[in-house]
């Protein structure tokens, strides 16, 4: 599997205002890229394809929970409006260099087994789905079957190793 070009850090989900501000959906824990003056790709797709546009966030607050910001390319509401659903990116050597040796990127995930700590395979992620609330492991069971979606959440994910994600998945879930 081949490196993305980019690796999304926050998605646009509203507009705020009428002067171009956006609501942002953070997909880093990394929250000073938000900060006035930095760099980001504005793109239509997580992976940058489909024409990243260098964009430079020119104002930054936490309102509501969320990440508020303004950048140069947004100028008015209406602007904001035509790109919700999109996602503000960085290039994919950026964000390795500044990755720490016991982080992985979410996007990474895709191929590696699923195991309960016991050591049953479950079967293998197939996708992770980014939503506004928690990321979603797709996994194609053992032996094959229905794709079951697992939330990427502590209680359900005790550890994320080279090849393997260890889970507990919920009571019942195989039934699903």
């Amino acid at each position: 599997m081949t490196a993305p070009e980019y690796v999304a850090v926050g998605k646009i989900v509203k507009p705020h205002g009428v002067r171009g501000a956006a609501m942002v959906f953070p997909l880093t824990e990394q929250e000073e890229r938000f900060d006035p003056g930095e760099t980001l790709w504005l793109s239509p797709t997580p992976e940058g394809r489909g024409g990243a546009k260098p964009v430079t966030v020119t104002s930054s607050r936490i309102h509501k929970g969320r990440r508020l910001i303004e950048i140069d390319r947004f100028e008015d509401r209406t602007q904001v409006e035509q790109r919700v659903g999109w996602y503000l990116v960085i290039p994919f050597a950026d964000a390795e260099e500044a990755r720490e040796t016991d982080e992985f990127f979410i996007h990474g995930l895709v191929g590696h087994e699923v195991r309960t700590e016991t050591g049953e395979r479950l079967g293998e992620v197939t996708d992770v789905l980014v939503t506004e609330g928690t990321p979603l492991l797709e996994l194609q069971p053992e032996g094959g079957g229905a794709r079951r979606l697992l939330p990427f959440v502590r209680e359900f994910v005790h550890a994320v190793e080279d090849e393997a994600v260890l889970v507990t998945p919920p009571a019942g879930w195989e039934e699903l």
